[in-house]
Parts: C-alpha cells; structure tokens; sequence
C-alpha cells in the first residue's frame, strides 16, 4: 500500500490453498487506507468465492461460490458449505458447519478436524 507506512493489508497464513477464481478483498476503505484482513493457517477457499471478512481464523474450508461479507469473523475450525453467503458482521462460531443463504449453522465439526485440515493441506502442497 502507498503512504506513510508498511502495513499489510491481506495477511495470509501457512499453507493456505486458494482456489482459481477466488476474491480476497479488505472489507473496509478508510481515509488512509484499507481496514486490514487476517487469514489464518491451513485455510482452504474454494473457485469463485468471494471474501471480504474482517479475520478468518486457522482451519477453515470455505467451500465454492461462497460470498463472506464484509467485516465477518470466522474463528478457528470452521466449515462453510458451497454456495453459502455469510451476511456482513457475522460471528462464525469455532467448529460449526454453515450453509444456506443467508448462512445458518447446521451441525458441529469433532475436535479432530484441525489434524484433518492440517494434513490437507500440507498434503496438497
């Protein structure tokens, strides 16, 4: 970014695997500049996606032709089906499955889901 500082705009994690035709955009233009977005470790967004979350934490499959909207905090350890749209300022709860439009939550993920994200992962690159 220009201007007076160095600060990232889109952090992006380890082992993170985007897909061809996904949108990563901040959720925010301020008057200096963009409101800043965070993207975990072993996340994994799906084609056509579009994401404008404020932080995506670590552990996260966002499916394909999903829409994140502005400033949505995913936490850690998360599944969101294909075609979901998670409406602006929305908190995705740790180990829970959403779907739908809008998105709603569907059913729990077990505590083992971080070892099979992180195999993925590392399995793919």
């Amino acid at each position: 970014r220009t201007g007076g500082g160095h600060a990232v705009v889109v952090a992006i994690g380890r082992y993170c695997l985007l897909a061809r035709g996904s949108i990563i955009r901040p959720p925010y233009k301020t008057y200096k500049g963009y409101y800043p977005m965070k993207i975990g470790d072993h996340v994994t967004i799906g084609e056509g996606s579009i994401v404008e979350a404020a932080t995506i934490g670590s552990f996260v499959h966002i499916g394909k032709n999903c829409v994140i909207g502005r400033f949505a905090i995913i936490k850690d350890c998360c599944r969101i089906e294909d075609n979901t749209v998670i409406p602006p300022n929305t908190v995705v709860p740790s180990f829970s499955i959403y779907e739908g439009s809008p998105g709603i939550f569907v059913d729990e993920l077990p505590e083992c889901v971080q070892d099979l994200y992180e195999a993925k992962t590392k399995d793919y690159y």
